[in-house]
């Protein structure tokens, strides 16, 4: 039986039971024993795949959005890969269920109820497909997809603004989101005629917006940018800055973009090298090694600095400041600063972002793809561990850096080799 990662590459069915039986995804087995809505969970799995390759592709025929280019601003190849990834997500949408089932045995719950599970289903996804050796941009894109699952059905009744699917659109595919979800009601069968309309008014909603299928462009075309004056990469940048400034920063003045940009034509361009991971991956050793002639700022350094101790987290708030104090001043000053923390969210993300992003600094962000096991192992090797709670917690709740956020995407795996995921090489330098 041919294995996952070889069954994504064609994009071809998988028997679940077949693989259970098997042990080639060997979370399956406890699948089937956990009540899904008057069957299995895993025949429940089953039927979201088989619902996921029998409606269209997620570019339909006659439905052919124009592909984004470097010319717009909104190139992502090869960050999405939507049909890939949407049927790998079908198979993790409640893999997750079986932890909550433990604590409540009796416990069947329905295609209609919220799931607080999809962080855990989420992480289950990423681990289980980094095994199974399925590539990085497929699983990642899979795993964003669990974690927001409920989001396409939920948001349009929730008065959320057009900036919460504009930014939305700059994590994950939200036509590959809308297929996902289609599936799941598809494989529920009738009696979904609510969430089925929500659904649908999803879809128009991100189509008003631009955003189905593609992601947000920025505010001023890169014909305008080109104008002020910004070529390759720094045009590159710049795009990705007013799409900060828009989404983010909440700006939203034609003229204030293009006197901003102005003015950052003439000041020197730092450069942020943004670590993200959750403790004990190995971030501070990798910078010390790769990154050692850039400003390195640490959090745990700063808390030494004030405290007397790396792990005293009674002055965060106070570190933090201090740790951005110098990241501002450095970048002002047209240098590569590294700031060295887990920054595993957009919300711990959000103070160095926006460092950079007014410092009118490249931003450069690194995810540390390292299996749990390894950073548990990594951790305990340390002269300080960190509790093993703590970075359970940090691989359930990880998110990849969205667009705005960085103008260079890096990974760095397990034995510390470096790649580039996002934008390809032609993008960044705007061929």
């Amino acid at each position: 039986m041919k294995n996952f990662a070889e069954h994504l590459a064609n994009v071809e069915p998988l028997n679940l039971a077949a693989a259970a039986r098997g042990g080639g995804l060997s979370f399956l087995s406890r699948l089937n024993d956990f009540p899904f809505g008057g069957r299995s969970l895993l025949e429940h799995t089953q039927a979201v795949m088989d619902a996921v390759l029998a409606q269209a592709p997620c570019v339909p025929p006659g439905e052919e959005a124009r592909q984004p280019s470097v010319a717009d601003g909104s190139v992502m190849t090869p960050w999405w890969s939507p049909m890939p990834a949407v049927y790998a997500a079908a198979l993790f949408l409640h893999a997750g269920l079986p932890e909550v089932g433990r604590s409540d045995s009796g416990r069947c719950l329905s295609v209609g109820g919220g799931p607080p599970h999809a962080l855990e289903s989420a992480r289950i996804a990423r681990a289980v497909l980094r095994e199974a050796g399925v590539p990085f941009v497929v699983r990642q894109h899979a795993a964003v997809l669990v974690a927001n699952q409920r989001r396409a059905p939920n948001l349009p009744g929730s008065g959320a603004p057009a900036e919460t699917y504009m930014r939305l659109a700059c994590t994950l595919d939200l036509r590959a989101l809308w297929h996902l979800m289609r599936a799941e009601l598809a494989a529920a069968g009738s009696g979904q005629n609510a969430a089925a309309a929500r659904l649908d008014a999803f879809r128009e909603r991100a189509e008003g917006f631009g955003v189905f299928g593609r992601p947000h462009s920025p505010p001023l075309d890169a014909r305008r940018v080109r104008d002020i004056g910004f070529e390759g990469a720094e045009l590159h940048r710049a795009l990705n800055a007013l799409r900060y400034f828009e989404l983010v920063a909440r700006m939203n003045e034609e003229d204030w973009y293009v006197e901003r940009l102005r003015l950052e034509r003439g000041r020197p361009r730092g450069r942020l090298h943004l670590l993200v991971g959750p403790a004990g991956c190995g971030k501070s050793s990798w910078a010390q090694e790769h990154l050692a002639d850039t400003v390195i700022v640490s959090s745990d350094r700063m808390r030494e600095e004030l405290t007397g101790d790396p792990a005293d987290q009674s002055q965060n708030y106070l570190v933090f400041q201090r740790c951005m104090d110098r990241v501002r001043e450095h970048l002002r000053a047209g240098e590569a600063v590294t700031f060295d923390a887990t920054n595993y969210s957009e919300h711990l993300r959000s103070m160095p972002v926006q460092a950079a992003r007014w410092s009118a600094a490249e931003i450069v962000s690194y995810f540390f793809d390292v299996a749990l096991p390894c950073a548990l192992e990594r951790n305990r090797a340390r002269p300080r561990a960190v509790p093993e709670h703590v970075i359970r917690r940090h691989y359930r709740l990880i998110e990849l850096p969205a667009l705005y956020e960085a103008d260079r995407h890096m990974v760095v795996d397990a034995e510390g080799q470096l790649s580039q995921y996002w934008p390809v090489e032609e993008a960044a330098m705007g061929a």
